[in-house]
This record gives structure tokens, sequence and C-alpha cells, in this order.
């Protein structure tokens, strides 16, 4: 699902600024390379090299190497949407779906729609690393829930909120995907129009 790449600059262990800043420096170089060359395509020596981190650094900061990396990156990922959802003004979860889609859109564009197959990419190694299968799957249920309470406060009762943030959420995610493999934002903004119509009361 597409999400600010400048999240990644996260940190939520921080030691002291200069250590705050290495971090930040993997997360960044490990998110691009990710969304560049895929999750395996993608060396520990890779990620070191465009965040010009020492390797020691790099154990310091993800004890558990390039699977701790990645679950981090899915949470940044996660947490920008999240931000995205709440920092937003809208009246009605309507609106709000508008308002997120089309700040959504402009970064597929930006990233080349690189960034559109992230999370799924991350999902499917769910079978070799439990981990980042599970940092995806809270991921969903975070925004599902984020958007449960915002249609809960529209009035829709609690299983039709339910349901329509998981629709909602999957019309992001198939946009997006379906945008990637086009190199074309309109199947991601028709997307958005349909997910924003499941929320109109």
């Amino acid at each position: 699902m597409p999400t600010s790449a400048s999240v990644l600059s996260v940190n939520n262990n921080p030691s002291s600024p200069g250590e705050n800043d290495t971090r930040s420096r993997i997360l960044t170089a490990a998110g691009r390379l990710f969304r560049q060359r895929g999750y395996h395509a993608t060396g520990l020596n890779d990620i070191l090299l465009l965040a010009q981190a020492p390797k020691g650094s790099m154990y310091h900061h993800f004890p558990g190497g390039k699977e701790a990396i990645g679950v981090c990156v899915i949470q940044a990922m996660a947490l920008a949407l999240l931000d995205l959802v709440d920092q937003c003004r809208a009246r009605s979860t309507e609106a709000l779906v508008l308002q997120v889609g089309k700040q959504l859109a402009v970064t597929l564009e930006k990233t080349h729609f690189e960034i559109c197959t992230l999370f799924s990419a991350f999902a499917a190694e769910r079978k070799n690393s439990p981990l980042l299968g599970a940092a995806v799957a809270q991921a969903y249920a975070d925004l599902v829930d984020r958007l449960v309470q915002r249609l809960q406060r529209d009035g829709w009762p609690a299983q039709a909120a339910r349901d329509k943030a998981l629709l909602v959420t999957a019309l992001f995610e198939g946009g997006s995907l379906l945008s990637q493999a086009q190199q074309n934002v309109a199947a991601f903004r028709l997307s958005t129009l349909q997910a924003a119509l499941l929320c109109k009361r």
C-alpha cells in the first residue's frame, strides 16, 4: 500500500541524536532498496552502502539483521498511513477516503509506482519470515480499526463499519497494484472513488 517515504526516518528507540541519525539512514536506505529491488534481492551490504553506515551500527540498532530492518520499515510505513488518516480534517469518512486517496496517488507517481507492492511483497514472506508477515497483518489491522472508528462516528453499526473498512482497504491495495502493473494512476483513483462511495451516508 502506498505511503509517504519520509516516515522511514522514524526512530522508536533513540539513544542519542547521532544514533538516531544512523538508524534513520539505515531505514530510509532499506525502504528505498526494498522498493526498487525487492526484499530478497537486497543485501545488508547494499543497505549499509546506501546509508553510509558502518556494519557494527546496523547490528547495534537491528540485532535481528535484515528481517528486523524489514519489520521496522513496515511499521514506519504503517505509521505514515495512520498519521495521514489522523491528520485529515474531513468531517465524514467519505471525504477522508477521498483526501487520503488523493495524497496517496501523488505518492504513487512520485515513487514511479515502486512502493505499491512493498506490503504485498512482505506479506508473501510470511512462510519464511513470520515476523514480516505478522507486521504486515498488523499494519492492515490497524488501518481497518482506524477506519472502523471513523465509520462508527458517522453512524454506521459496528459490523457494517468493519465490513466497509475491510473493503476500503482492499480497494486501496488492489488499486495500487493495478496502477503499478499499468504504470498509470487511473486505477488507483477509480478505486479511491469507489471506496469513498462505500462510506457515504
